[in-house]
C-alpha cells in the first residue's frame, strides 16, 4: 500500500501567515500530525503533495520523516493533486489518501479503514461520518436497503438526522484512480477537480463503493479557521485523559514514584516481564548483572506472584536474585541493595496509590531512586520488546538451580537501625506508642523495631488487606481518624502512621492532633541540628512548606528546592549533603542513611527524639513554631482530571497571571507544573500527577482561611471555560 497527502491548502481563513499544513496544534504542525498517524499503523511509501508556495517548507518540516514529496504546480482541485502524488506510482498500488487538515484521526482509525477496504474486497472505501451537526462536507445517500448510492461533495442533507458526510479519507487502486479521473468533469465554477466526485463517478459505473462510518465526531473535525484550531487543541488534550486507560495497557510509563498502574488493566504478567527484561538490558549494558537483583513486595493483590515473575525472568537471564520471604517495606528493600552492594532493586509496591493499582519501583545499586534518565531508558526498552521473545524458568526451575533464594531481609536491617539509632536512651524511658501501619507491609518491621527498644506498642490495622480497608492507604488527617481518637485516651507519648509500603510517615501527638509531615521535616531538621549538632540544611520539593526555610535562615543554613519525585530529593541530597530530605506528602530521607525515604528509620528518629529530649511531642512542635515565630498554613487539594480540566490546566500555563485571590504574583516557577509565588511569602501550585489522573494544588499562607480562598480561585480557573 502507497499513501498521498495533500498538503496544498493555503489556509488563508486561519490568517495565521503560514501554509494550513504547518499552522501548529500544541506545538507540532498538522501535516507532521497527519504523517505520525499513519506511521503507527502501516510501513508505506508516504507521498506529500504540496504547491510551489509551501513545498520547501514542507521538506523542512518533515525533513526527519521518510517522505517523499510531489509538487502540484497550479491549484486544480484535490483530485488533480492525487494525480500529481501518484504519476510514477503502479497502477495495481493501492493508495491511501489523506488530507493535511484532518490531524485528529486516531490511527486506530485509519487502520479500520485499511482493514475495511481489504477484508471487503472493495474497488473503493472512504471514511464517512454520522451527525446531527451540519458541515461544508460531502453529502453521503443511501437506499433502504443502507448501499450508498450517491455522494453530493457541496449539497445539503435532505433526510433527517442524522446525516452522513464523506470526512476526508480514501483507498482505491492507482490504475482504477487514474481510469475515474480521465473521465472526470471539472467544477464549472472552479474548474477543479474533487476526489468526492472520483467517488461518485465509481458509484455511477457500478463499481464496489462502501464507507467505513467513523462514529467519533471530534475525529473528523476539519481545521479551517482559528476556533477550529482552538477546538483541535482542546480535543487533543481531552483524548490526552480519555486515553490513558488504553496507554496504561499498551505502555510501561515511570511516574514520579516508579511504575504503576491498574491491576488486570495495565499491570499484568506480560508487562511484568518487558519490565524487568528491560531492567536485565540495562543492568548488562552497566555491567551490573553479576551483583543480582535485591527483590522485595507488598501486601497488594497479587504482588508476591508479580515479585515471583521478576525472579523468574531475572534468573532465566543468568541474573542471581534474592526475592525476600514475606512481604518488606520499600526501604528495607532499598537498605538491603546498599548492605549487600547488590547491582539494582526491584520492590514491587503502588505505595500509596488505591488499592486497584499494583506497581514496580526500581532502585539504582547506589540505593537511590532511578533517575529519569535509567527510567527513560528501561521504558523505552520495554515497550519495544516483544513479549514472546522475553527469556523465563519457572520460579522452583530458578530456585532449583541456585539463581533465586529466598530470604529474611529484616534482621540485616533490624541490627542496623541498633547502631544507628539511640536503643539506649528509648529503652529508658519505656514510651508508649501507637502505631498504625494502614494493613501495609511495614506493620512486622516497625513492631520488632519498637519491641526491641523496650516500647509500649499497639498496632492498628495490622493484618494485612489487599483493598486497605476499602481506601488508598495513604495516611493522612482523613484517613486517621481512629488513630487520633486512640491518642485522646491519653495512654500513649506518641501516635505514628505509615504508608502501604512504609515509605512515608506522619504523626499524632500526645493530645490526639494530627501532625503533618510539613511539620515533621522541621521539628526532625531541629532536633537533629540543635540537639545533635549536626550542621548542612535541608532539599525538599517545590510542593513542601517553606515553613522550613524559614527555620533554617534563622540557623544560618540553606534549603534547596527540587521538582517532585523523591529522585530529586535524593540527588539533591547528595550534591548538597543536607541532614535530611523531605517532601510534603511524608517522605523523609536522613544523611548518612540510605537516600531514600524511609517511614520506619523515620519513626525511630521521632522515638529517639522524645526519648533523648524528655518533650512530649507538642511542646517540640511549639518550640519550633516559636523559633520561626509566624508559621505558615498549608492545603492541598487534590481533582480527579476530566478532559476539561486538563485543558484548563495547560491554558492556564499560558497566561501570566498577576494576582490569585487578590493576592498580587510577584513571580512564576514552571521547573515543574506552575508555582506562583505571592505577597508576603504566601504561594500556590498545581501540578499534574505523575502516577494518578489527578491534578493536585497545594497553597500555603498565613492562615487557614488564605489557603483555602487560593484552593477555591485556582480550582475555578481550571474548571472555567
Amino acid at each position: 500500500m502507497k499513501v498521498v497527502i495533500l498538503a496544498g491548502g493555503l489556509g488563508t481563513r486561519l490568517k495565521l501567515g503560514k501554509p494550513k499544513p504547518l499552522v501548529e496544534i500544541l506545538g507540532k504542525p498538522m501535516v507532521l500530525r497527519v504523517v505520525e498517524c499513519v506511521e503507527k499503523i502501516l510501513t508505506a511509501q508516504i507521498t506529500v503533495v504540496g504547491n510551489p508556495i509551501n513545498i520547501d517548507l514542507l521538506r523542512t518540516v518533515l525533513k526527519d520523516k521518510n517522505v517523499r514529496f510531489k509538487l502540484q504546480d497550479e491549484p486544480r482541485g484535490t483530485a488533480h493533486a492525487v494525480i500529481c502524488g501518484t504519476d510514477d506510482m503502479d497502477p495495481d498500488d493501492d493508495i491511501l489518501i489523506m488530507y493535511s487538515d484532518t490531524p485528529l484521526f486516531r490511527s486506530t482509525t485509519i487502520k479500520a479503514l485499511v482493514d475495511h477496504y481489504f477484508l471487503k474486497k472493495l474497488d473503493l472505501v472512504f471514511m464517512s461520518g454520522l451527525t446531527r451537526k451540519r458541515y461544508p462536507y460531502a453529502v453521503v445517500y443511501r437506499d433502504d436497503l443502507g448501499k450508498i448510492v450517491k455522494v453530493d461533495e457541496h449539497g445539503e442533507p435532505d433526510y433527517p438526522p442524522p446525516w452522513e458526510y464523506s470526512i476526508g479519507s480514501y483507498i482505491l487502486k492507482v490504475g482504477r484512480f487514474r481510469e475515474l479521473y480521465g473521465d472526470l468533469k471539472p467544477r464549472e465554477r472552479t474548474g477543479e477537480y474533487y476526489v468526492s466526485d472520483i467517488i461518485q463517478l465509481a458509484l455511477e459505473r457500478g463499481y464496489g463503493v462502501d464507507a467505513y462510518i467513523c462514529l467519533d465526531e471530534n475525529e473528523y473535525l476539519g481545521v479551517n479557521t482559528v476556533d477550529d484550531l482552538k477546538r483541535a487543541m482542546e480535543i487533543l488534550l481531552e483524548r490526552e485523559i480519555s486515553d490513558m486507560e488504553l496507554e496504561e495497557e499498551k505502555k510501561i510509563r515511570f511516574g514520579t514514584g516508579g511504575w504503576r498502574a491498574r491491576i488486570g488493566r495495565g499491570f499484568t504478567s506480560v508487562n511484568i516481564k518487558k519490565l524487568t527484561q528491560a531492567v536485565v538490558e540495562h543492568l548488562k549494558e552497566n555491567h551490573l548483572d553479576e551483583k543480582g537483583v535485591i527483590v522485595g513486595y507488598d501486601n497488594r493483590f497479587m504482588s508476591k506472584e508479580a515479585a515471583e515473575t521478576i525472579a523468574e525472568v531475572l534468573s532465566a537471564n543468568n541474573v542471581k536474585v534474592t526475592l525476600s520471604k514475606t512481604t518488606v517495606p520499600t526501604p528495607l528493600v532499598t537498605f538491603t541493595v546498599v548492605n549487600r552492594k547488590a547491582g539494582a532493586g526491584m520492590v514491587v509496591t503502588a505505595s500509596h496509590n488505591p488499592p486497584d493499582y499494583n506497581g514496580i519501583k526500581f532502585e539504582t545499586d547506589e540505593g537511590l531512586p532511578a533517575s529519569e534518565e535509567i527510567t527513560n531508558e528501561i521504558e523505552r526498552r520495554a515497550n519495544r520488546r516483544n513479549h514472546d521473545t522475553i527469556p523465563w524458568v519457572p520460579f522452583t526451575i530458578g530456585v532449583e538451580k541456585g539463581y533465586i533464594s529466598v530470604e529474611d531481609f529484616r534482621n540485616d536491617y533490624l541490627d542496623y537501625l541498633e547502631r544507628k539509632i539511640d536503643y539506649d536512651a528509648i529503652r529508658k524511658k519505656h514510651l508508649r506508642i501507637c502505631f498504625d501501619s494502614m494493613y501495609g507491609s511495614g506493620t512486622s518491621t516497625v513492631q520488632m523495631a519498637l519491641i526491641g527498644a523496650r516500647c509500649d506498642l499497639e498496632i492498628l490495622h495490622s493484618r494485612r488487606d489487599p483493598l486497605f480497608g476499602g481506601r488508598s492507604p495513604t495516611p493522612s488527617l482523613e484517613s486517621l481518624s481512629y488513630l487520633m481518637d486512640r491518642m485522646k485516651s491519653g495512654e500513649f507519648d506518641v501516635g505514628i502512621a505509615v504508608d502501604g509500603d512504609a515509605d512515608r510517615i506522619v504523626l499524632v501527638d500526645e493530645e490526639g492532633k494530627f501532625i503533618p509531615t510539613n511539620d515533621i521535616i522541621p521539628i526532625l531538621w531541629y532536633y537533629l541540628h540543635e540537639f545533635k549538632g549536626k550542621k548542612g540544611g535541608v532539599v525538599r520539593n517545590i510542593v513542601t512548606s517553606h515553613n522550613i526555610d524559614r527555620l533554617c535562615a534563622i540557623h544560618d543554613e540553606r534549603v534547596w528546592e527540587v521538582p517532585v519525585g523523591f529522585k530529586n530529593v535524593a540527588e539533591g541530597m547528595k550534591k548538597y549533603d543536607a541532614i535530611i530530605g523531605g517532601e510534603s506528602s511524608g517522605g523523609i530521607a536522613f544523611r548518612d542513611h540510605i537516600l531514600e525515604k524511609d517511614g520506619i528509620f523515620a519513626t525511630l528518629m521521632v522515638v529517639e527524639m522524645l526519648a533523648t529530649t524528655g518533650k512530649k511531642l507538642s511542646d517540640m512542635v511549639k518550640e519550633v513554631k516559636k523559633e520561626v515565630k509566624v508559621w505558615y498554613e498549608q492545603g492541598e487539594l487534590n481533582l480527579r482530571m476530566t478532559p476539561e480540566m486538563k485543558v484548563g490546566y495547560y491554558k492556564l500555563k499560558e497566561r501570566e497571571l498577576k494576582e490569585i485571590a487578590g493576592f498580587n504574583v510577584q513571580s512564576i516557577n514552571t521547573v515543574d507544573g506552575v508555582k506562583y509565588i505571592l505577597e508576603c511569602e504566601r504561594w500556590i501550585s498545581v501540578r499534574l500527577s505523575g502516577t494518578e489522573p489527578v491534578i493536585r494544588i497545594y497553597a500555603e499562607a498565613l492562615n487557614k482561611d488564605e489557603t483555602s480562598r487560593l484552593i477555591d480561585h485556582m480550582k475555578k480557573l481550571l474548571i472555567s471555560k
